[in-house]
């Protein structure tokens, strides 16, 4: 080994451990570059996270000078001269959405690890389920603490090719292995009624207490709900036809531009009115469509004025015996009564 070499291993082993880079030492001025760099990507970080907690897309339509976080970040630049210099660097690569997405994924498995790690601390979980209609399966756990009180914690949303139970089963298997959870900790399944999730031969429910026979299934209590309502309504023809009457109103004020302005600027000429507007019947959940209910009974008069006034304008055959209708419908003395006894189920 060279006389050299043996210079340089000594200067290396005896460098004092704060030493600053090469960079450093050649310039100061890099050095006041590295901070301001850190200071902006900062400013990035703060604003992703807070776009990102709000629910609010970060890039807009083509151009993404458009978008949320440039503008938000442009309002952080006006008392901020150095991050206005540092957005308009060409070489920005902090504000492409590759790096934009790398910080939503950081972001989120930092906050699936705190979860985690509260989970762990539990002697017993429970797993919440359901799949939406577009295919995509909404994963909920359930976290009971030791002294018994409920905590709910949203895991994650995960799109699946199909809705049968190997599937679905797979995905919470998924879930719990991300998770690094036990299912020796799994207490409890909550589902809907769906053969795909508590068959008794081959459901979720039944595959997943195949692996912790201690995992005990019950039937979500809101569906439940849901369910005896609507089999009740159903028996009971006075109710029923009150359905496709709120329905079809509903339809016409939220779906038709028309209609709808008509009602606005009715609701505005009567400032002493109800405030509450047209609430869409809620397809699935038969329990919240007192709601609805009780919008058309708050605005009886403005509806009947609407459709006096849609009446006028309009010209379409098909909508004219639509306002038509619901404007019989509403006057009788059966729907009215209907109404009020519906709202009050």
């Amino acid at each position: 080994m060279s006389a050299a070499h043996h210079a340089a291993v000594e200067v290396m082993l005896t460098l004092p451990a704060a030493t600053k880079d090469i960079g450093e030492h050649l310039s100061q001025q890099h050095a006041v570059a590295k901070t301001r760099n850190r200071e902006a990507f900062y400013h990035i970080l703060r604003s992703v996270k807070y776009l990102s907690r709000q629910g609010l897309a970060l890039r807009g339509h083509g151009d993404d000078t458009d978008g949320n976080l440039t503008q938000l970040l442009k309002t952080k630049d006006e008392t901020d001269h150095n991050l206005a210099a540092w957005l308009e660097r060409k070489d920005n690569t902090y504000m492409s959405s590759i790096v934009q997405n790398e910080i939503l994924k950081v972001m989120g498995l930092n906050l699936l690890r705190k979860l985690a790690s509260e989970f762990h601390k539990s002697s017993f979980v429970t797993v919440m389920a359901d799949e939406t209609r577009d295919a995509s399966n909404t994963e909920q756990v359930v976290l009971v603490t030791e002294c018994f009180e409920v905590h709910e914690e949203f895991v994650g949303m995960y799109q699946v090719p199909c809705t049968d139970a190997e599937t679905l089963t797979a995905v919470i298997s998924d879930v719990f292995t991300r998770m690094n959870l036990n299912f020796k900790k799994l207490r409890g399944q909550c589902y809907d009624g769906a053969s795909a999730m508590s068959g008794i031969k081959s459901g979720v429910a039944e595959r997943i207490r195949k692996i912790e026979p201690r995992a005990l299934f019950t039937h979500c209590y809101g569906h439940s709900l849901s369910l005896a309502a609507s089999d009740m309504i159903k028996q009971v023809k006075l109710l029923k036809h009150s359905l496709g009457v709120t329905h079809e109103i509903t339809k016409l004020i939220k779906y038709s531009p028309r209609p709808e302005g008509i009602f606005q600027r009715l609701k505005e000429n009567l400032p002493s009115y109800s405030k509450t507007g047209i609430r869409v019947l809620c397809p699935t959940r038969w329990t919240v469509r007192a709601d609805s209910l009780a919008s058309i009974i708050d605005n009886y008069v403005v509806l009947l004025s609407t459709w006096q006034v849609s009446l006028e304008i309009v010209h379409d055959t098909a909508m004219k015996a639509r306002i038509h209708g619901v404007q019989a419908q509403m006057k009788t003395v059966q729907f009215s009564t209907e109404l009020f006894l519906r709202r009050n189920c």
